[in-house]
Formats: C-alpha cells, sequence, structure tokens
C-alpha cells in the first residue's frame, strides 16, 4: 500500500473514531422507527414518574431547595443519554452524589465562610462550579482512555459506600420526618446526638405526615410493584397538605418551584482559591459518579448480552455534569432506581433518556405551581424507604463471604463514609482497592516444571525429564512491583545442578525495564555457574521489550524462541548432546534414551494416523 493510501486509511479511521464519539446517536437516529418510539415513550413516561419526587429529595438531601433537583432531571438526562455509551442509562440526580456534595461542601470555606452557609445565590453559584469542574475531569478522563481504570475499583467499594451513604441519608432526614429544626452537620455522630437532643420538639403534624406518606408508598408497592408508589404517595401528601393547611401547623413544605425553563447559571469564575476550594469535591464526585454510571451500564447491557465503552460512558457523564452547572443543576450520575425502571419497560434506545427529559421538562412547566405544597416531611418519608433499599443486604452479604480482602475493603469504605467526609470515604475505598490490586499482581507465580510427570510437558515429544535440565514456568506481571518476588522464587530453585535453564514466559503478559535488569541479573548469575539460559515462548509485547532493552542480544538470538518445545529441542540438539549426554550415567543406561525413543516413537505413530473423511 502507498504511503498516501496509508495515510488516508489512517485519516478516515480517525475520523471515524471522532465521528462515533462526537455523534454516538447517529446510528440510533438512522434506524430509528414508530415501533421503537412507542416503547421508549412508554418507558419515559413510567420513568419520568418515578424520577419527579426522587430528584425533589435528592435536592433536600444535598442541602439545596428542590427546584434544582427537578432541572438537573431535564437537560442532563437528555445530554447524557445522546452522549452516553448505556441505551438503558438513566443520569440526573442520585442519592449518593447529593449525599457527598453536601458533606463535601459542608467542610469547604470560601473567605472563611462554610459554603454550605453562604446565602443561596452564593452557594449554588459553587455547586454549579463543583458540577462543571467535575464534569470535564469526566470528559478528560474519556479522551485520555481512562475507561478502563474503573474496573481496578472493588464491587466491595461501591456496596460499602452505598450501604454507608443510605444510613447517612435516613440519620440526616430523621429531623425532617420529626419537623425539627436543627442546623446541618456533616458527620454521623452529631447528626444523631443533635436529633436525639431536639426530640422533644417534634412537631406531631409532621410526623404524621411522613409516617403516612411511607405506609401509603409501601402499600402501593405491595399493591402492583408496577404503581408509581413515591409518585402517587407525594401526590396524596400535596392534596392532603392543601386541604388541612399543614403549613399553619407549622409542617415545612417545598414552597414556590419557578414554572421555567431550567435557567442559565453562573458558576464562581476559575480563580485560584475557588479552584482549590472546588479541587477535592470535584474529583470525588467524578470518580464516585462515573464508577456508579458504568456499574449500572454494564449491569444491564450484560442483561442483554452487550458491552460497554467505558471510554464514551466518561464523556457522556461529563457533558452532562457540564450541562447541569450551565442550567441550574445539581451534579449527577447514572440513577439505578431510574435506569432499572427504564429497562423493565421496555426501552430499546437511547431516545427513552431523552423522551425522559424532555416529560419531566413538560411537567415542571405544566405542574411546577402544585409542588408548593409537597411537605418536606413526604419527601424525607420517602428518602427514608430508598435509604434503606440502598443497602444491599445480598452484595454486602457476598463480599463478607468471598474473600478477607473483600471483606476488609467493605468494611473499612463501610466505616470511612460514616466517620470521614464522604469525598474522603470515596478515595479510601478507591486506593484499597488498588492497593489490593497492586498485591494481587505483584505476586508472580514460578512453577518449576523438569520432572517426568509434569502435565504441562506431557504432550511435548520430547520432555526435560534429565536432572541437567530446569524448567521454570512463569505466570503473571513483571513489572517494578513484582521482581522482588520474582528474584526470590528463581533463586529459591538455585541449585544450579544442572546444565541449561528455561524460563516458559508465555503467561507473563506485561514486562518494564525493572522486569529485564531481574533477568539480566539472573543471566549473569548463569554465566557464571556456566549454565545456558533459555527463554521461551514469551508473547509479541513483551518480545519487543527484551529486544528494545538489548536483553535479547545478549541472551543470544538463537536462546530467545517461540515455543517450550523448541526450547527443550534446542537443549537435546545443540547443549546437551555432545558433551553432556554421553557423560551421563542415567544416559549410559538407557533411561533418558528410552524416554526418548518411546516419545518418539509416539510421535511417528500419530503422524501416520489416516485422517477421517
Amino acid at each position: 500500500m502507498s504511503g498516501p493510501e496509508r495515510g488516508a486509511t489512517g485519516g478516515n479511521a480517525l475520523t471515524g473514531w471522532f465521528m462515533r464519539a462526537a455523534l454516538p446517536f447517529r446510528d440510533t437516529l438512522t434506524g430509528y422507527n414508530p415501533g421503537a418510539f412507542k416503547a421508549d415513550l412508554t418507558a419515559a413516561l413510567t420513568v419520568a414518574v418515578v424520577a419527579l419526587p426522587q430528584c425533589m429529595a435528592y435536592a433536600v438531601i444535598a442541602g439545596v431547595h428542590p427546584k434544582y433537583g427537578l432541572w438537573a432531571a431535564t437537560i442532563p438526562v437528555i445530554v447524557a443519554s445522546l452522549w452516553g455509551a448505556s441505551r438503558f442509562l438513566i443520569a440526573g440526580p442520585t442519592n449518593a452524589i447529593a449525599m457527598l456534595l453536601f458533606s463535601s461542601l459542608a467542610e469547604v470555606t470560601v473567605d472563611g465562610t462554610l459554603i454550605s452557609a453562604l446565602p443561596e445565590e452564593r452557594k449554588m453559584a459553587f455547586i454549579f462550579g463543583v458540577a462543571v469542574l467535575a464534569g470535564l475531569m469526566q470528559i478528560v478522563m474519556g479522551l485520555a482512555r481512562l475507561g478502563e481504570l474503573v474496573h481496578f475499583i472493588s464491587h466491595s467499594v461501591v456496596v460499602g459506600f452505598t450501604a454507608g451513604a443510605g444510613v447517612l441519608i435516613a440519620a440526616g432526614q430523621l429531623k425532617n420526618l420529626f419537623g425539627l429544626s436543627i442546623p446541618p452537620v456533616p458527620d454521623f455522630p452529631s447528626i444523631l446526638w443533635n436529633t436525639v437532643k431536639a426530640l422533644p420538639q417534634t412537631n406531631i403534624w409532621s410526623l404524621a405526615v411522613g409516617l403516612a406518606t411511607m405506609t401509603a408508598a409501601l402499600a402501593l408497592v405491595r399493591l402492583s410493584p408496577r404503581i408509581p408508589a413515591a409518585f402517587l404517595s407525594i401526590v396524596l401528601a400535596a392534596a392532603v397538605s392543601w386541604l388541612l393547611g399543614l403549613s399553619e401547623h407549622g409542617v415545612r413544605l417545598v414552597g414556590d418551584v419557578p414554572r421555567s425553563l431550567p435557567p442559565l447559571s453562573t458558576p464562581p469564575a476559575p480563580d485560584a482559591e475557588a479552584m482549590r476550594a472546588l479541587f477535592m469535591p470535584a474529583l470525588a464526585i467524578a470518580l464516585l459518579g462515573i464508577v456508579e454510571a458504568l456499574s449500572i451500564a454494564k449491569t444491564l447491557a450484560s442483561a442483554k448480552g452487550e458491552q460497554i465503552d467505558g471510554n464514551q460512558e466518561f464523556l457522556g457523564q461529563g457533558l452532562a455534569n457540564v450541562a447541569a452547572g450551565l442550567f441550574s443543576g445539581i451534579p449527577g450520575s447514572g440513577s439505578f432506581t431510574r435506569s432499572a425502571v427504564n429497562f423493565m419497560a421496555g426501552a430499546r434506545t437511547r431516545m427513552a433518556g431523552v423522551l425522559t427529559g424532555l416529560l419531566t421538562l413538560t411537567v415542571v412547566m405544566l405542574l411546577a405551581p402544585l409542588a408548593r405544597h409537597i411537605p418536606i416531611a413526604a419527601l424525607a418519608g420517602i428518602l427514608l424507604i430508598i435509604a434503606w433499599n440502598m443497602i444491599d443486604k445480598h452484595g454486602i452479604a457476598l463480599s463478607l463471604r468471598a474473600t478477607r480482602a473483600d471483606r476488609a475493603v467493605l468494611l473499612a469504605t463501610f466505616a470511612a463514609t460514616l466517620l470521614l467526609d464522604l469525598e474522603k470515604a470515596v478515595f479510601v475505598g478507591v486506593l484499597l482497592s488498588i492497593a489490593l490490586f497492586l498485591r494481587k499482581v505483584s505476586h508472580p507465580q514460578v512453577i518449576r516444571l523438569d520432572n517426568c510427570d509434569s502435565p504441562e510437558l506431557a504432550s511435548l515429544p520430547t520432555g526435560p525429564c534429565c536432572r541437567n535440565i530446569a524448567v521454570y514456568q512463569i505466570e503473571g506481571a513483571l513489572f517494578f512491583g513484582a521482581v522482588d518476588e520474582l528474584e526470590s522464587r528463581l533463586y529459591e530453585y538455585e541449585d544450579f545442578g544442572h546444565h541449561v535453564v528455561i524460563l516458559h514466559l508465555k503467561h507473563v503478559h506485561h514486562l518494564d525495564a525493572t522486569g529485564v535488569h531481574a533477568f539480566t541479573i539472573f543471566l549473569k548469575r548463569c554465566r557464571k555457574k556456566g549454565v545456558i539460559l533459555i527463554l521461551a515462548g514469551a508473547r509479541p509485547g513483551v518480545r519487543k521489550v527484551l529486544a528494545d532493552s538489548g536483553l535479547a542480544a545478549a541472551l543470544g538470538p538463537e536462546r530467545l524462541v517461540a515455543t517450550l518445545a523448541e526450547a527443550i529441542e534446542l537443549t537435546y540438539a545443540k547443549h546437551l548432546k555432545d558433551h553432556v549426554c554421553k557423560d551421563c550415567k542415567e544416559g549410559n543406561d538407557g533411561e533418558c534414551l528410552r524416554m526418548t525413543q518411546a516419545r518418539a516413537a509416539a510421535a511417528a505413530a500419530a503422524s501416520q494416523v489416516p485422517e477421517r473423511a
């Protein structure tokens, strides 16, 4: 192929990748038909009914007015569905992100004042800034192709964090359920202690409304899982509040929700102080959000036998958070509840998420004035049910039973969620996962195969059943963290009572400079003892590192062979035949000769078997 043709092909590939990343919804629109639209619209109606009370409740968790949760369920949801990788994932406000947002901003100060204590206009500017910054981080991660790094985060981290967040949400909503006036505090012990101290001030009307809403929601779910229980319970609570004038009895209401499109918002100017204040909360939200979204997307995709492009989902979630920050919404991620409802309701394409955002926007425009009668205690009751459902009992039991590492990660993340800031809890869980992964991969296996009964060598025409040959099979990644283990295992066998050492590298999938250095030292020690070293079965990537580093040349090209069988044949033909085998007592006794002749005869017989038609 000529140079211009190669350039054209490379340019076409780059253009194709850019188009897939920039317009992932193009194929969906090309093949869209009335049947798919009907299925998506039905699913969207179901999801929108669930989304309305949820997103308002999550805004309350974040410590902001419910309208910011409603606006986050419109344009950001549309953006995430169009540019994400999943056709089932529904984005927007989530309980974990809302709790993380509240906890983070309750610890961050600007000009000596906690962000959570600022007037609403200034506080919301910083929240919009966190959303934009978290979204930009996710976009950069997606463009850098870091989607695969999410696989290093243990499932036990997500289970432990969501369980801890569920407990925190429940504790934080007790004051709204009991109608108490308590200043917001981020740490779990203070939340409980302040709530217990204020219990004598309980508003009976608020408690009655909250318990009645919970009872109604649970009864409706028991009656039929298809009924939008949370939505109907909230509507019933709002109607009772309006009819009985509950605000006159001290029951706090949601208040006015603007009947308008999400207004453009203005994050703070990107000065040094604002960036320092928002960086860590934004990073924690970016990491947790993408782990949450990809976990849900992959779970739903696997049910259909599909694959998810993690890097594309990074871009979708990042663009959605940027949209939230620019259109007066709180940051979010993929919602398990709304995504599961979308999946079960029969959604076919990503357009179900787009329709969900449009329907939510329509409802906000038409019914916003009615939302002012919703009691905060009713939202608290729904949130207590959600908090209970956040605790994955099966996942907790699995992590506790599986391994000690899983138990440690689960309990540490859960404890960190309750006792530390939530952003620190996220990092504790992520760092534990990575540390345990590195601990696992830093222990390569070195197995000695040079015996007559070794099953790995049974199929070879000639075998190393000779005291002059030692064969080691190495498995794992030979990077800087694993070399100490490799050296200790190799030198554990270092009796050098043999003439040839073969290192079988077929199962080595990574080699770095430190690994090459370890092999070089081992080669020098072999030469010092007069021992021949042969490397066999190296994969192309490992072989390239051996060549580029100069180790292949130092070893000798003929001693870097493609298969273990070639290494053994080379050993018998060149390094043992003339000056070793003739002086070997086993050879003179005929033991090696009989083994070799028997295997040769078996191989010859196999080659003469006529092929079946």
